[in-house]
């Protein structure tokens, strides 16, 4: 006779927003000068990973597993300073990760960046942009986290005078360490390695 033991795991990439440095919208000005702000979706590709570690580690400890899927998206939240001249600086917080259930994880992804705006006051600006990013996270077998650098580029669409549409597209090096039960040792996981992301810009 075989007994096993059902651990039931949720996962999801849907997430809160980071809004607390979400100030008053700025008032208009002839110059590019001055804080903007993007809100949107994004979707990341190594969420999946980190999930499937997860359920390893769960059958590597005796146990039956079922989940319950859903799309990698999640809401981030990007303020940056923009210079007439081009040049911008920000920082990026989210799309957060979470799994709940029996175990459970959280993750923040990070980056503060610089970067340039091409073709600024044209009707489809674009953008390239790169910083040091880091995941904060805590859960059960999470082990760390490592430093890594983002890059990314942009383009903005049906611009207006305070809004415009942003597309862009980023990768990511920061790593967070999952304990690996099968094995006893820790596997480093990007779990926001590539990015897509739908955003709308406002100042």
């Amino acid at each position: 006779m075989i007994k096993g033991f059902c651990k039931k795991t949720k996962k999801t990439g849907v997430s809160l927003g980071v809004v607390a440095l979400l100030a008053l919208l700025a008032s208009g000005s002839a110059s590019a000068d001055g804080m903007r702000y993007q809100l949107g979706l994004s979707y990341v590709n190594g969420f999946d990973n980190l999930f499937d570690q997860y359920e390893e580690n769960l059958e590597a400890e005796g146990y039956f597993t079922w989940s319950q899927e859903s799309l990698p998206v999640g809401l981030v939240f990007q303020p940056y300073y923009q210079w007439d001249n081009g040049f911008r600086l920000g920082v990026d917080a989210g799309p957060i990760m979470l799994i709940w259930g029996d175990v459970g994880h959280f993750q923040l992804p990070f980056n503060v960046n610089v970067g340039y705006t091409f073709n600024l006051s044209g009707s489809v600006p674009f953008y390239v942009r790169g910083g040091p990013s880091y995941h904060f996270a805590s859960g059960d077998y999470y082990d760390g986290s490592n430093i890594g650098f983002m890059v990314g580029v942009g383009a903005e669409l049906f611009k207006s005078k305070r809004t415009s549409f942003v597309i862009q597209a980023a990768y990511d090096s920061a790593e967070v360490d999952i304990e690996d039960v099968a094995t006893g040792s820790s596997r480093g996981i990007k779990a926001a390695e590539f990015s897509v992301g739908l955003l709308i810009a406002f100042k």
